[in-house]
């Protein structure tokens, strides 16, 4: 089983592509490039496009992060749909294989087979060390990965709750095209549509360029919006 087009979207919404593919140190102190990518990067790392971060995305999945799950089903573990194994790998690409193991939280819910208490698991994670002083602090940005992750798990929560509805129906509508690998030509038509959308939102969030009212990213989740039709549409 591989993770889906969607599911590709949903990490790539939460890993962004940070410094315009330079390399750069993530909360932890780790060195990382592209979409979350961190084995052999360091500061003198080259500079990489986000075509060739796409691919290391798909290396570092199909090598190291979709196999852990995989494993699961073919030890009887658990089986998987395709939006629940979409949303696992996307965990574990975050937080690590290790937390599908025995005597973790997920990995104990995961063995359970009580998909409300597997679902219930991904909210635990939302921690991580603070380099600077050694305490394990909440993470906003972990929070919303994890409810995604979840919402995406379960089906039936909205990770789009806030979002205008068109840009709801436009991410529902081609997420559901690409899980169905179907009409090519409608995909277009919804990306080009977000893709304007995405940039009328980087517009209106400056300060200090035209068209910009001021009120910054913070103002009705342009943040969020911006980063998850980014994800379908780079």
């Amino acid at each position: 089983m591989k993770v889906s087009r969607a599911g590709i979207a949903l990490i790539k919404e939460f890993e962004g592509f940070p410094h315009g593919g330079r390399p750069y140190q993530d909360f932890a102190g780790v060195w990382t490039i592209g979409y979350g990518h961190t084995e052999g990067v360091g500061p003198n790392s080259p500079r990489i496009t986000q075509s060739q971060a796409s691919e290391l995305l798909s290396k570092d999945l199909n090598n190291r992060y979709e196999p852990p799950v995989e494993r699961l089903v073919s030890a009887g573990i658990i089986d998987f749909s395709q939006p629940e194994f979409d949303a696992v790998v996307s965990f574990v690409f975050n937080v690590g294989p290790g937390t599908l193991e025995r005597g973790r939280t997920m990995g104990d819910a995961l063995r359970t087979k009580n998909r409300s208490r597997i679902a219930d698991a991904f909210l635990v994670y939302v921690k991580a060390r603070d380099p600077r002083t050694g305490q394990l602090v909440t993470l906003a940005g972990l929070v919303r990965r994890r409810k995604a992750e979840r919402a995406l798990f379960l089906t039936e929560d909205d990770p789009l709750e806030g979002y205008p509805p068109t840009e709801r129906r436009w991410i529902r509508e081609y997420d559901k095209l690409v899980r169905e690998d179907r009409d090519a030509d409608r995909r277009r038509v919804l990306r080009r549509g977000m893709t304007e959308r995405r940039k009328r939102l980087w517009r209106l969030a400056q300060p200090k360029v035209k068209g910009g009212d001021g009120r910054g990213w913070n103002h009705g989740l342009r943040r969020q919006r911006y980063a998850s039709l980014h994800a379908r549409t780079s």
